[in-house]
């Protein structure tokens, strides 16, 4: 305990102090986004932070604050590495996008089409209602994480092929017919990545590479393998009180999160990255030009459920209106040792990331990307 309170408390004096961890310093960001910062990790014992801010073309904030690895005392830099958690369904929708301009994949072509596996009970599905969350898929349930019952806990499980992937969610019933309502469902993406890999004939991360990260000269994103020596990596943590029940409230208020075997939904929440290259990414939806006109729209516009109620969600991307009238796409993440945050106001050509090695808190990392965004905005 003397340890973790001494880098926390070491934290939160680094950020109020407007000393940068480590990096090149970029633009003094506006004191009222640092103090937003210091405020949610010092009350939310977050061990470290990492933000990265874009406008236009120009990275005008880039920092990192706390420690990555609290046994080994090792502070968070830039190019530390944190988990994505859901901003990972980003960029499978970019990754889908781009495969459907390359005439690789029909965003609403059936998907038994390209992946045979998935049940013919089930009504026809296509990869615009996975990736708008309106297939039907449900998302996660107490049986994938019982730990009452041996071999239940699927974070926990091998996955050797789709087949085993397919088994944690294939076989139960959809929420409601394809296109009804919109339920967010991790294993939707989880199938939409078995469906592009099924039609690109490549794994996950070739496609993310080839699709995306190489002509997006994106290069601090990765894949978060269980057992990959991953160079920069976040240690995760968790709260105590997630664990209530079977830890003594004595170990907390940080404790190290239970492994995580992502194999399973690598494309709804399987990789790790660095602020700056999630912020990056960000940027390449300020408009069209990364994706081509057409299909930019069609990210970017909120898909309707039958009933032809908006859901809110384009491909991916959540979209709303703020309390100034101005358009944000976002998405937020969220796992064992992780909270991310990632928001493009794209009239003012902004683009911010949040990253943290924390779980469960802070609990709305959205507002506190608003509050970022203030700053910067008015």
């Amino acid at each position: 305990m003397t340890i973790l309170r001494k880098a926390l408390g070491l934290a939160a004096a680094l950020i109020l102090s407007l000393t940068p961890a480590q990096g090149e310093p970029m633009a003094a960001p506006h004191p009222a986004a640092r103090q937003a910062l210091a405020e949610t990790m010092a009350a939310d014992h977050v061990p470290a932070y990492a933000v990265a801010v874009y406008r236009g073309e120009d990275l005008v904030w880039n920092e990192a604050f706390g420690t990555a690895d609290i046994e080994n005392d090792l502070p968070a830099t830039p190019v530390t590495l944190f988990r994505t958690g859901s901003i990972a369904k980003l960029f499978t929708a970019t990754v889908a996008a781009r495969m459907a301009e390359a005439g690789i994949v029909d965003l609403d072509r059936p998907i038994r089409d390209y992946l045979p596996e998935w049940p013919e009970r089930h009504p026809p599905i296509t990869l615009r209602q996975l990736l708008g969350h309106l297939a039907g898929i449900r998302h996660y349930i107490p049986r994938d994480r019982d730990f009452s019952q041996p071999g239940s806990v699927i974070d926990l499980r091998p996955y050797a092929d789709r087949a085993s992937i397919l088994a944690v969610f294939a076989g139960d019933d959809l929420l409601s017919a394809p296109g009804l309502e919109y339920h967010y469902s991790t294993f939707g993406y989880a199938l939409a990545g078995l469906v592009l890999e099924a039609a690109g004939g490549s794994d996950y991360i070739d496609l993310l590479e080839s699709h995306v990260l190489e002509p997006g000269a994106i290069t601090g994103v990765k894949l978060d393998h269980m057992f990959a020596i991953v160079p920069g990596r976040a240690a995760p943590y968790d709260a105590v009180e997630d664990y209530a029940g079977y830890l003594p409230q004595s170990m907390g208020p940080v404790v190290n999160s239970l492994p995580l075997n992502s194999a399973y939904k690598v494309a709804a929440g399987g990789l790790v990255a660095d602020a700056e290259s999630v912020a990056w990414f960000g940027k390449l939806h300020f408009a069209p030009g990364f994706l081509g006109e057409d299909m930019f729209r069609q990210m970017m516009t909120s898909q309707r459920n039958a009933a032809g109620e908006e859901t809110g969600t384009g491909l991916g991307w959540r979209i709303v209106t703020d309390e100034a009238g101005r358009t944000l796409y976002y998405h937020t993440g969220s796992q064992q040792g992780s909270r991310a945050y990632l928001g493009v106001y794209p009239e003012q050509r902004l683009s911010i990331a949040i990253m943290t090695n924390l779980g469960s808190r802070p609990e709305n990392i959205a507002a506190l990307g608003r509050a970022v965004a203030a700053d910067f905005l008015d």
